[in-house]
């Protein structure tokens, strides 16, 4: 019987990084909903977002290799199916919600617009970006890429599994021309009709860098840091990022930078030792989904609903409604939803779910 390689994915890091990402959107979202914030708030948002791109597009690449592909019967429909059920229905349900009870998109300062059908149908099938319309709710603006990404990954984890390195130094050229080529489309200067509906090409390097380090996990290279180092490579990479985008000003630069900071370390770090903060971080992880797509919604009802009363009475009450949220969230729709993509396909249950959508 021939044996099927595994490739060993630092869990105990992965939860960390995942817990770092949405806790820095959850501080950005906190800080500015008064409608102001913080420049370096919104880089710490944008980098959560780019962190839970590396970290998608490689557990991904972990998960694919569990089902067995590329050997596995229809595996490229298994991934698909898999992912619609992970990510659509808590988005769905938080969608519903925000149309039904007609909640503002943003900040405290922001203020409901009535939503055209076509645009309330664009929201439910994660098309915003291609239809040309906005997102009812802020955090929603990276789910359209995430799905549009998939469309690329199987190809992605083919290209990965080669121990040849042209193979992923080509993905990560292409790639990186891809975003040249949208951020010189949109450019008022040379505008290319219709660039802006394809804003997946700005983002693609940096789900590439998750695939890199897969790439690296599977060749099993040697772990050249120690664990404890892990959080702080990641914070002085989001530092360092921050301070070089306000002297060069090329955004599309320094998120490839960044993305590929996030991923080396990754691979490149030993995993963490069981522990309180690791089993602190597998929780947050867990949540984390419910965390994203909730917490706008609980920043409303501490800070918004409840003005009036003192600022440590506000974020109690926002910190309560958003644990009960993401706690209900997670056990009736992402988790059912889940374990249903997994018996429509016949798959067995797994002890600890590993797969993971991006925000």
């Amino acid at each position: 019987m021939t044996r099927v390689h595994r490739t060993n994915l630092p869990e105990h890091n992965l939860d960390l990084l995942r817990s770092i990402a949405v806790l820095a959107v959850l501080v950005d979202h906190t800080v500015g909903f008064d409608g102001r914030g913080l420049p370096f708030s919104q880089w710490l948002g944008h980098a959560g977002v780019l962190a839970f791109f590396v970290h998608t597009s490689l557990v991904l690449m972990s998960s694919m290799e569990r089902d067995g592909a590329p050997t596995t019967v229809a595996w490229v429909r298994r991934f698909y199916v898999r992912r619609a059920w992970r990510v659509y229905p808590l988005a769905l349900a938080v969608v519903a919600l925000v149309l039904i009870f007609r909640i503002p998109p943003g900040s405290v300062a922001s203020r409901y617009a009535a939503v055209s059908l076509s645009t309330g149908m664009a929201n439910l099938a994660l098309v915003q970006n291609l239809a040309g319309v906005p997102s009812v709710l802020a955090p929603l603006w990276t789910l359209p890429l995430e799905l549009q990404m998939y469309a690329a990954l199987p190809l992605c984890y083919m290209i990965a599994r080669r121990s040849s390195p042209n193979g992923m130094l080509a993905l990560l050229a292409l790639g990186a021309a891809l975003a040249w080529l949208f951020n010189y489309g949109v450019d008022p200067a040379h505008r290319i009709a219709g660039m802006w509906r394809f804003s997946v090409l700005d983002y693609t390097p940096c789900f590439l860098m998750g695939v890199l380090a897969y790439w690296l996990l599977r060749r099993g290279p040697p772990k050249l840091l120690p664990a404890w180092t892990f959080p702080f490579t990641i914070a002085a990479a989001v530092v360092l990022g921050y301070f070089v985008l306000d002297a060069v000003h090329l955004t599309w630069v320094i998120r490839i930078a960044l993305c590929g900071a996030f991923g080396l370390s990754v691979a490149l770090t030993r995993d963490a030792a069981p522990s309180p903060l690791a089993r602190a971080a597998h929780t947050v992880a867990t949540y984390s989904y419910g965390i994203y797509l909730f917490h706008m919604l609980a920043l409303r009802i501490g800070f918004g609903v409840l003005r009036a009363v003192p600022t440590v009475v506000q974020g109690i009450v926002a910190i309560a409604v958003l644990t009960a949220m993401c706690f209900c969230g997670y056990h009736l729709i992402e988790k059912p939803g889940i374990r249903f993509g997994q018996r429509l396909l016949g798959a067995r249950a797994r002890s600890r779910e590993a797969e993971a959508a991006a925000p």
